[in-house]
């Protein structure tokens, strides 16, 4: 993650206020910002705009962690505030964060709005998609820790990311990390019936 002096403001409010947060986490923040500056670069985004809407997007996480892309607007918009992003900056950013969610907000009418989205994606899918799925299910309640129950509650978060990127990278890139994916709960599934 590469950051000027302004976002190294909003970077450091956004470490204090998710400090203690174990999905929203500082280090997913980094990992999608840096998403989030990669297919931006490619796609000619406005790198200012994405990438403090990044460093803010789960800033509402512990606020209400279920709408947390609806609260966290006016905190983010304050923290972008307080660090100097200019004005009519403001609400192209906020709105990266409220629309990064598919668990809802509005879709994404802008670029910087649909690498947003994809950056998050990425992050929700392969190997650490599959970590982070596991401590945002027993953290959230939606996953009660049984075994059994873990290929179901896969198949929901997988349900949720295929086909819905919305620039070919990362498409591409998660076509891979869905794929592993679906091969771990191929396994999952065989050493849950005794078959390896």
């Amino acid at each position: 993650m590469e950051i000027n002096q302004r976002e190294e403001k909003i970077w450091r409010q956004v470490q204090a206020d998710l400090a203690d947060e174990p999905v929203a986490s500082p280090d997913h923040v980094a990992r999608m910002t840096r998403w989030c500056q990669t297919l931006g670069r490619a796609l000619g985004a406005d790198l200012e705009v994405l990438t403090a809407g990044a460093l803010v997007h789960d800033i509402g996480v512990p606020i209400n962690r279920k709408e947390h892309y609806l609260v966290g607007r006016d905190r983010g918009a304050a923290v972008l505030k307080e660090a100097g992003l200019p004005e009519e900056k403001i609400a192209r950013a906020v709105h990266v964060l409220e629309s990064h969610s598919r668990y809802g907000g509005p879709r994404p009418g802008t670029v910087e709005a649909q690498i947003g989205q994809d950056a998050d994606a990425l992050e929700y899918i392969g190997a650490i998609g599959l970590v982070r799925a596991v401590v945002r299910g027993l953290t959230d309640g939606s996953f009660s820790g049984r075994m059994e129950q873990f290929p179901s509650f896969l198949r929901g978060l997988l349900a949720k990311v295929e086909g819905t990127f919305h620039t070919s990278a990362a498409e591409q890139i998660g076509r891979d990390r869905i794929e592993f994916m679906k091969i771990f709960l191929k396994r999952l599934e065989e050493e849950l019936r005794f078959e390896a």
